[in-house]
């Protein structure tokens, strides 16, 4: 994947990311700026999510540790664990809200 479609990509999956969560976990404050999705959490805890161009992955950090998603197809995937974005995303969510958050 070329530049341009690395940041295209990845900007089009932050976006969908936002929209999803805005939907269907309300309790979450979402914040978009330069490809950076930042999630506050109603127990103050914060997930982001940003690209790194250099390696075209997009990464997750929070309070459990790092994750690295890789491309594959039309998915983001963990290289560690095989699970996909929306999945692990949803997966932390689902830790601290009050209700189970499915992404995908």
């Amino acid at each position: 994947m070329n530049e341009k479609s690395f940041a295209v990509a990845v900007e089009n999956t932050l976006t969908d990311l936002l929209t999803r969560i805005e939907e269907r976990a309300p309790d979450v404050e979402c914040d978009l700026v330069d490809s950076v999705l930042t999630l506050l959490l109603p127990d103050d805890s914060q997930i982001i999510i940003n690209r790194q161009e250099a390696v075209q992955q997009i990464w997750l950090a929070c309070s459990d540790g790092p994750a690295r998603f890789s491309a594959q197809e039309d998915q983001w995937v963990d290289s560690q664990s095989g699970e996909t974005l929306t999945a692990a995303l949803g997966r932390l969510l689902s830790r601290r809200l009050p209700e189970p958050v499915n992404l995908d």
